[in-house]
């Protein structure tokens, strides 16, 4: 297929690309390259890869991306529950509206496939053992708010009777992501304890007993690929969890883990935690209908994160670059 990953020199987008080229696919990337392009140097020679900086905000910009495509997988966004609270207005217009132009688009372009990134946390906080596609939604953040506007422009507008659509949507909602990543992120749990670890022998658990869905980078990726390569009535207009029923961990039981993986470094718990979520996930539906499952542990995250870092003489975790919320969304 020729395909259109908009964020593609993001954090997971850089591995969709990856893989898309290495399974023989045509990709197009359009990004704003905020946080810079060194994720997607590797395929910068490439002869069916090319990337063009554009704004999702801008229909001129999405259309030119979409000319000549077969489907689009939609990663662009402002990411993360602290980023979407430096400018609220830019994540409306970032996460949101973009997205309703981002449909028009598709249908102008007669795209067939629509895979858009959503995430586990639009659950929020529950008590139950295990949330489903079907349980109720929960949000606790304009990041979560965002995403399940989303969620419902993009489906109201490709299906039903008050549509012509013939796109196949789905939507993939996320666990929280970890591992190393060519366009690397130290606010996400996994990744900041291990970069605590390394670098100061501290892995400070807030609260503890809150559950977090888990999910490496490059097994999200495979996701995105293995459903755009489904076939089409396994995946139209469906929501998959992304993650691994194994990885639904206690930030406490996250916070242990690195410190086995990290010698010298000791864990310590502080009582008061800001982030309210807590959440264990099902992903039995994407592993029966999609014989999906996630391939790689926590322990095999940190140990990369842990190599990379010390072979790159990274110093410093708390750079603009490494962290969503630390740029101004305009």
């Amino acid at each position: 297929m020729r395909v259109l990953v908009t964020g593609g020199a993001g954090y997971i987008g850089n591995y969709i690309v990856e893989e898309l080229l290495d399974n023989g696919h045509d990709v197009r990337v359009l990004d704003s390259f905020l946080f810079g392009d060194d994720a997607l140097a590797p395929f910068r020679n490439h002869d069916r890869f090319e990337a063009s900086e554009g704004d999702i905000r801008h229909i001129e910009d999405l259309s030119y991306a979409m000319e000549d495509r077969d489907a689009v997988i939609h990663m662009a966004g402002i990411v993360g529950d602290p980023a979407c609270g430096v400018n609220e207005q830019a994540t409306q217009a970032v996460n949101v509206e973009a997205t309703k132009t981002l449909v028009e688009v598709c249908k102008l372009h007669d795209i067939e496939r629509l895979v858009f990134a959503s995430t586990c946390s639009v659950y929020g906080a529950s008590e139950l053992m295990e949330l489903n596609e079907g349980s109720f939604l929960n949000p606790l953040s304009l990041y979560a708010e965002s995403k399940i506007e989303s969620e419902d422009i993009i489906f109201h507008q490709t299906h039903g009777e008050f549509t012509d659509s013939d796109i196949t949507a789905t939507h993939l909602r996320l666990g929280t992501i970890f591992g190393w990543s060519r366009r690397m992120r130290f606010d996400l749990v996994v990744n900041l304890l291990t970069a605590k670890a390394v670098l100061e022998g501290d892995i400070p658990v807030y609260g503890g007993d809150q559950y977090r869905p888990l999910v490496h980078v490059a097994d999200a990726a495979n996701a995105f690929v293995t459903v755009l390569e489904a076939p089409k009535e396994k995946v139209d207009h469906q929501i998959f969890n992304v993650g691994d029923n194994d990885l639904n961990y206690q930030i406490k039981k996250v916070g242990k883990i690195v410190e086995d993986q990290v010698p010298d470094a000791e864990v310590r718990f502080v009582e008061h935690k800001e982030d309210e979520r807590t959440y264990r996930v099902s992903f039995d539906k994407i592993n029966y209908i999609l014989d999906w499952e996630a391939e790689r542990t926590i322990e095999d995250g940190v140990e990369e994160i842990k190599t990379w870092m010390e072979e790159e003489d990274i110093t410093e975790y708390e750079q603009d670059v490494f962290r969503n919320s630390n740029y101004p969304y305009m």
